[in-house]
Protein backbone atom coordinates (compact mmCIF):
# COMPACT_ATOMS: atom_id res chain seq x y z
CA UNK A 1 0.00 0.00 0.00
CA UNK A 2 1.47 3.16 -0.64
CA UNK A 3 1.56 6.17 2.76
CA UNK A 4 1.00 9.81 1.91
CA UNK A 5 3.96 12.09 2.16
CA UNK A 6 3.48 14.41 4.72
CA UNK A 7 7.15 16.01 5.73
CA UNK A 8 7.56 19.48 4.92
CA UNK A 9 11.48 19.17 4.04
CA UNK A 10 10.53 16.12 1.83
CA UNK A 11 7.69 17.59 -0.09
CA UNK A 12 9.71 20.50 -1.14
CA UNK A 13 12.43 18.71 -2.42
CA UNK A 14 10.09 16.65 -4.38
CA UNK A 15 7.83 19.72 -5.23
CA UNK A 16 11.16 20.98 -6.59
CA UNK A 17 11.68 17.75 -8.96
CA UNK A 18 8.44 18.03 -9.67
CA UNK A 19 9.13 21.74 -11.81
CA UNK A 20 12.71 21.12 -12.84
CA UNK A 21 11.09 17.73 -15.04
CA UNK A 22 9.24 19.80 -17.14
CA UNK A 23 11.86 22.56 -17.97
CA UNK A 24 13.13 20.74 -20.56
CA UNK A 25 10.03 20.45 -22.89
CA UNK A 26 8.58 24.07 -22.33
CA UNK A 27 8.69 26.02 -25.37
CA UNK A 28 6.94 29.14 -24.76
CA UNK A 29 5.85 31.19 -21.73
CA UNK A 30 2.47 33.02 -22.36
CA UNK A 31 1.17 36.19 -20.67
CA UNK A 32 -2.56 35.05 -19.66
CA UNK A 33 -5.44 35.01 -17.06
CA UNK A 34 -5.96 32.45 -14.81
CA UNK A 35 -9.68 31.01 -14.48
CA UNK A 36 -12.25 32.54 -15.64
CA UNK A 37 -13.38 36.87 -16.38
CA UNK A 38 -14.29 37.89 -12.73
CA UNK A 39 -12.40 35.73 -10.67
CA UNK A 40 -8.46 35.49 -12.92
CA UNK A 41 -5.15 36.16 -12.23
CA UNK A 42 -1.97 37.26 -14.07
CA UNK A 43 0.36 34.57 -14.52
CA UNK A 44 2.88 33.06 -16.65
CA UNK A 45 1.65 29.79 -18.54
CA UNK A 46 4.59 27.13 -19.59
CA UNK A 47 3.74 25.52 -23.14
CA UNK A 48 5.06 22.54 -23.96
CA UNK A 49 4.15 21.95 -27.97
CA UNK A 50 5.56 17.68 -27.64
CA UNK A 51 3.53 17.74 -24.53
CA UNK A 52 0.31 19.51 -25.82
CA UNK A 53 -0.70 21.07 -22.39
CA UNK A 54 0.51 24.19 -20.49
CA UNK A 55 1.15 24.71 -17.11
CA UNK A 56 1.32 27.64 -14.26
CA UNK A 57 3.25 27.12 -11.17
CA UNK A 58 1.78 29.27 -8.50
CA UNK A 59 3.90 30.70 -5.92
CA UNK A 60 3.02 29.17 -2.42
CA UNK A 61 -0.46 29.93 -0.96
CA UNK A 62 -0.40 29.16 2.99
CA UNK A 63 -0.37 25.26 3.14
CA UNK A 64 -0.19 25.12 -0.92
CA UNK A 65 2.33 24.39 -3.58
CA UNK A 66 -0.26 25.40 -6.74
CA UNK A 67 0.29 23.95 -10.02
CA UNK A 68 -2.49 24.53 -12.65
CA UNK A 69 -3.03 22.86 -16.16
CA UNK A 70 -4.37 22.95 -19.21
CA UNK A 71 -4.45 21.31 -22.63
CA UNK A 72 -4.53 24.01 -25.30
CA UNK A 73 -2.29 26.57 -26.33
CA UNK A 74 -3.53 29.87 -24.99
CA UNK A 75 -3.55 33.14 -26.87
CA UNK A 76 -1.55 35.99 -24.85
CA UNK A 77 -3.06 37.46 -22.37
CA UNK A 78 -6.42 35.30 -22.95
CA UNK A 79 -8.40 34.29 -20.50
CA UNK A 80 -7.74 30.33 -20.09
CA UNK A 81 -9.83 27.78 -17.63
CA UNK A 82 -7.98 25.12 -16.18
CA UNK A 83 -8.32 21.56 -17.11
CA UNK A 84 -7.01 20.20 -13.05
CA UNK A 85 -4.85 21.11 -10.48
CA UNK A 86 -2.46 18.90 -9.11
CA UNK A 87 -1.81 20.76 -6.06
CA UNK A 88 0.18 19.64 -2.98
CA UNK A 89 0.21 20.78 0.85
CA UNK A 90 3.56 22.59 1.74
CA UNK A 91 3.18 19.97 4.92
CA UNK A 92 0.52 17.27 6.56
CA UNK A 93 -2.24 15.77 4.62
CA UNK A 94 -4.98 17.87 3.27
CA UNK A 95 -7.59 15.85 1.99
CA UNK A 96 -9.24 18.78 0.95
CA UNK A 97 -6.57 18.88 -1.88
CA UNK A 98 -6.60 16.90 -4.80
CA UNK A 99 -2.79 15.73 -5.36
CA UNK A 100 -0.26 14.84 -3.18
CA UNK A 101 2.56 12.59 -3.18
CA UNK A 102 2.97 9.11 -1.65
CA UNK A 103 5.30 6.42 -1.37
CA UNK A 104 5.46 3.31 -1.38
CA UNK A 105 7.83 0.02 0.57
CA UNK A 106 10.30 0.28 -2.35
CA UNK A 107 11.05 4.00 -1.77
CA UNK A 108 9.28 4.98 -5.01
CA UNK A 109 7.41 8.56 -5.05
CA UNK A 110 4.44 9.00 -6.72
CA UNK A 111 2.26 11.56 -7.67
CA UNK A 112 -1.39 10.81 -6.98
CA UNK A 113 -5.06 12.64 -7.77
CA UNK A 114 -7.69 12.18 -5.08
CA UNK A 115 -10.00 13.04 -7.85
CA UNK A 116 -11.51 16.85 -6.78
CA UNK A 117 -11.03 18.23 -10.75
CA UNK A 118 -13.16 21.11 -9.47
CA UNK A 119 -14.68 23.34 -13.17
CA UNK A 120 -17.01 25.60 -11.39
CA UNK A 121 -19.96 23.44 -13.40
CA UNK A 122 -22.31 21.37 -11.53
CA UNK A 123 -21.54 17.54 -12.03
CA UNK A 124 -18.15 18.16 -13.00
CA UNK A 125 -16.04 17.03 -9.64
CA UNK A 126 -15.03 14.33 -7.58
CA UNK A 127 -17.83 11.94 -8.41
CA UNK A 128 -17.61 12.41 -12.21
CA UNK A 129 -13.83 12.06 -12.03
CA UNK A 130 -14.77 8.77 -9.65
CA UNK A 131 -17.58 7.22 -12.23
CA UNK A 132 -15.37 8.07 -15.51
CA UNK A 133 -11.48 7.96 -15.14
CA UNK A 134 -9.72 5.40 -16.27
CA UNK A 135 -6.19 4.88 -15.70
CA UNK A 136 -4.16 3.24 -12.64
CA UNK A 137 -5.81 3.45 -9.52
CA UNK A 138 -4.18 2.46 -5.96
CA UNK A 139 -5.00 2.14 -2.13
CA UNK A 140 -3.18 5.10 -0.49
CA UNK A 141 -2.51 5.36 3.75
CA UNK A 142 -3.88 8.73 3.83
CA UNK A 143 -3.01 10.02 7.23
CA UNK A 144 -5.74 7.98 9.57
CA UNK A 145 -7.94 6.90 6.69
CA UNK A 146 -7.55 4.98 3.36
CA UNK A 147 -7.70 6.95 0.28
CA UNK A 148 -8.20 5.10 -3.33
CA UNK A 149 -6.03 7.54 -5.68
CA UNK A 150 -5.32 7.82 -9.04
CA UNK A 151 -1.31 7.63 -9.88
CA UNK A 152 -0.39 10.22 -12.20
CA UNK A 153 2.94 9.07 -12.38
CA UNK A 154 6.43 8.16 -10.61
CA UNK A 155 8.44 11.16 -9.88
CA UNK A 156 11.78 9.72 -10.69
CA UNK A 157 10.71 7.74 -14.28
CA UNK A 158 12.64 9.46 -17.80
CA UNK A 159 8.59 9.16 -18.58
CA UNK A 160 7.11 11.20 -15.72
CA UNK A 161 6.32 14.20 -17.77
CA UNK A 162 4.36 12.20 -20.00
CA UNK A 163 2.59 10.64 -17.83
CA UNK A 164 1.70 13.68 -16.12
CA UNK A 165 0.51 14.86 -19.91
CA UNK A 166 -1.62 12.19 -20.28
CA UNK A 167 -3.48 12.47 -17.27
CA UNK A 168 -4.26 16.11 -17.90
CA UNK A 169 -5.41 15.27 -21.28
CA UNK A 170 -7.85 12.22 -20.17
CA UNK A 171 -9.14 15.00 -17.77
CA UNK A 172 -9.37 17.73 -20.03
CA UNK A 173 -11.48 14.87 -22.65
CA UNK A 174 -14.06 13.98 -19.23
CA UNK A 175 -14.52 17.52 -18.97
CA UNK A 176 -15.70 18.25 -22.90
CA UNK A 177 -17.33 14.77 -22.87
CA UNK A 178 -19.67 15.95 -19.64
CA UNK A 179 -19.66 19.35 -21.01
CA UNK A 180 -20.79 18.68 -24.26
CA UNK A 181 -23.73 16.22 -22.75
CA UNK A 182 -22.16 13.50 -24.71
CA UNK A 183 -21.81 10.61 -22.06
CA UNK A 184 -21.73 7.70 -24.75
CA UNK A 185 -18.02 6.40 -25.16
CA UNK A 186 -19.66 3.54 -27.20
CA UNK A 187 -17.36 3.08 -30.63
CA UNK A 188 -19.01 3.00 -33.75
CA UNK A 189 -16.72 1.70 -36.64
CA UNK A 190 -17.96 5.28 -38.86
CA UNK A 191 -15.65 7.34 -36.08
CA UNK A 192 -13.54 4.59 -35.07
CA UNK A 193 -10.32 6.82 -33.89
CA UNK A 194 -8.23 6.67 -30.82
CA UNK A 195 -9.42 7.56 -27.39
CA UNK A 196 -6.44 8.23 -24.80
CA UNK A 197 -9.63 8.47 -21.92
CA UNK A 198 -10.48 4.55 -22.54
CA UNK A 199 -6.91 3.34 -21.41
CA UNK A 200 -6.76 1.99 -17.96
CA UNK A 201 -8.73 0.15 -15.09
CA UNK A 202 -11.45 1.74 -13.11
CA UNK A 203 -10.57 -0.14 -10.08
CA UNK A 204 -7.13 -0.60 -8.13
CA UNK A 205 -5.53 -3.97 -8.95
CA UNK A 206 -3.48 -5.23 -6.04
CA UNK A 207 -1.30 -7.81 -7.45
CA UNK A 208 -0.22 -4.70 -10.22
CA UNK A 209 3.18 -3.17 -10.00
CA UNK A 210 1.93 0.51 -9.81
CA UNK A 211 4.72 1.91 -11.03
CA UNK A 212 5.31 -0.34 -14.03
CA UNK A 213 1.93 0.20 -14.37
CA UNK A 214 1.89 4.13 -14.86
CA UNK A 215 3.37 3.39 -18.36
CA UNK A 216 0.64 1.60 -19.22
CA UNK A 217 -1.32 4.12 -21.05
CA UNK A 218 2.07 5.42 -22.86
CA UNK A 219 2.80 1.96 -23.84
CA UNK A 220 -1.05 1.62 -25.90
CA UNK A 221 -0.12 5.53 -27.52
CA UNK A 222 2.40 4.39 -28.83
CA UNK A 223 1.96 1.27 -30.05
CA UNK A 224 -1.03 3.35 -31.99
CA UNK A 225 1.14 5.94 -33.11
CA UNK A 226 3.24 3.07 -34.59
CA UNK A 227 0.52 1.08 -36.58
CA UNK A 228 -0.70 4.63 -37.89
CA UNK A 229 2.61 5.26 -39.45
CA UNK A 230 2.41 2.05 -41.13
CA UNK A 231 -0.98 3.09 -42.48
CA UNK A 232 -3.23 1.06 -40.68
CA UNK A 233 -6.42 2.29 -39.59
CA UNK A 234 -6.92 1.82 -35.92
CA UNK A 235 -8.79 3.21 -32.54
CA UNK A 236 -10.04 1.73 -29.36
CA UNK A 237 -13.35 1.23 -27.34
CA UNK A 238 -14.20 0.52 -24.09
CA UNK A 239 -13.58 -3.78 -25.02
CA UNK A 240 -10.11 -3.27 -26.79
CA UNK A 241 -7.45 -1.44 -25.67
CA UNK A 242 -6.06 -1.15 -29.29
CA UNK A 243 -7.74 -2.14 -32.92
CA UNK A 244 -7.43 -2.01 -36.01
CA UNK A 245 -10.01 -2.28 -38.94
CA UNK A 246 -9.93 -3.06 -42.71
CA UNK A 247 -11.50 -1.24 -45.12
CA UNK A 248 -14.46 -3.23 -45.18
CA UNK A 249 -14.68 -1.71 -41.48
CA UNK A 250 -13.94 -5.25 -40.05
CA UNK A 251 -11.75 -5.55 -36.73
CA UNK A 252 -8.17 -7.41 -38.12
CA UNK A 253 -6.32 -7.40 -35.25
CA UNK A 254 -6.59 -6.85 -31.50
CA UNK A 255 -4.19 -5.62 -29.14
CA UNK A 256 -3.09 -6.24 -25.08
CA UNK A 257 -0.22 -4.35 -23.33
CA UNK A 258 1.63 -6.00 -20.42
CA UNK A 259 3.98 -3.95 -18.94
CA UNK A 260 5.90 -6.70 -17.49
CA UNK A 261 6.41 -10.23 -18.89
CA UNK A 262 5.35 -12.23 -15.41
CA UNK A 263 3.18 -15.05 -16.35
CA UNK A 264 -0.12 -14.02 -14.42
CA UNK A 265 -0.17 -10.82 -17.05
CA UNK A 266 0.31 -12.70 -20.03
CA UNK A 267 -2.30 -14.99 -19.33
CA UNK A 268 -4.73 -12.55 -18.23
CA UNK A 269 -4.19 -10.36 -20.70
CA UNK A 270 -4.46 -13.53 -23.83
CA UNK A 271 -8.28 -14.06 -21.32
CA UNK A 272 -8.64 -10.52 -22.06
CA UNK A 273 -8.35 -10.81 -25.66
CA UNK A 274 -10.13 -14.44 -26.28
CA UNK A 275 -13.11 -13.10 -24.17
CA UNK A 276 -13.84 -9.96 -25.96
CA UNK A 277 -13.27 -11.27 -29.26
CA UNK A 278 -14.56 -14.68 -29.76
CA UNK A 279 -18.27 -13.35 -30.88
CA UNK A 280 -16.76 -11.20 -33.70
CA UNK A 281 -18.08 -12.20 -37.36
CA UNK A 282 -14.33 -13.15 -38.31
CA UNK A 283 -11.44 -14.42 -35.82
CA UNK A 284 -9.27 -11.20 -35.58
CA UNK A 285 -5.31 -11.27 -35.12
CA UNK A 286 -5.10 -11.21 -31.36
CA UNK A 287 -1.59 -9.93 -30.42
CA UNK A 288 0.12 -9.26 -26.93
CA UNK A 289 2.63 -6.57 -26.26
CA UNK A 290 4.84 -7.49 -23.84
CA UNK A 291 8.85 -5.91 -22.66
CA UNK A 292 10.64 -8.71 -22.86
CA UNK A 293 10.96 -12.48 -24.69
CA UNK A 294 8.99 -14.86 -22.93
CA UNK A 295 9.11 -18.28 -22.45
CA UNK A 296 8.97 -20.27 -25.69
CA UNK A 297 6.61 -23.16 -24.17
CA UNK A 298 4.30 -20.61 -23.03
CA UNK A 299 4.48 -18.61 -26.26
CA UNK A 300 3.75 -21.84 -28.24
CA UNK A 301 0.70 -22.35 -25.98
CA UNK A 302 -0.18 -19.14 -27.10
CA UNK A 303 -0.13 -19.50 -30.49
CA UNK A 304 -2.13 -22.48 -30.26
CA UNK A 305 -4.97 -20.06 -28.91
CA UNK A 306 -4.49 -17.58 -31.87
CA UNK A 307 -2.77 -15.05 -29.61
CA UNK A 308 0.57 -13.80 -30.82
CA UNK A 309 3.93 -11.55 -28.98
CA UNK A 310 4.37 -8.54 -29.98
CA UNK A 311 7.77 -7.58 -27.91
CA UNK A 312 8.72 -4.07 -27.39
CA UNK A 313 11.78 -1.99 -25.84
CA UNK A 314 12.24 1.60 -24.55
CA UNK A 315 13.74 4.15 -27.34
CA UNK A 316 14.55 7.30 -24.91
CA UNK A 317 10.94 7.83 -23.24
CA UNK A 318 8.92 6.10 -26.17
CA UNK A 319 7.92 1.83 -26.61
CA UNK A 320 9.29 1.10 -29.70
CA UNK A 321 7.73 -2.11 -31.70
CA UNK A 322 10.83 -3.29 -34.18
CA UNK A 323 8.51 -6.82 -35.17
CA UNK A 324 5.52 -4.95 -35.96
CA UNK A 325 6.20 -4.41 -39.16
CA UNK A 326 6.32 -7.98 -39.82
CA UNK A 327 3.77 -9.45 -37.75
CA UNK A 328 0.55 -7.44 -38.48
CA UNK A 329 1.25 -6.78 -42.25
Amino acid sequence: MLKVLDDESAIKRYRRQFIRSFKPFIDEKIPVNLGHPGATVKAKALWSARLGIWMVNEKTSGNRYGHAFGAEKPAGTSHIPITCEINLPVKGVDRRMGGALAIDRNGRVFVVHRGRIGGGKKGVGKALFDDHYRGVWAIMEDGPAETTVALIGVLNSSRFVRQVSQFVRKVDRMKNLFSSRTSQVEMSFDELHFREELIGARYADPLADPASMCDHGLIVKDLYDAVSRLGFKAGNDPERELLIVNVRQEITAVFEVTTDASIHNIQSAAARLLLANTELPKQPRLIIAVPEAIDETLQRKLRKLGVDILPYNWKHDQAVFPALSALIS
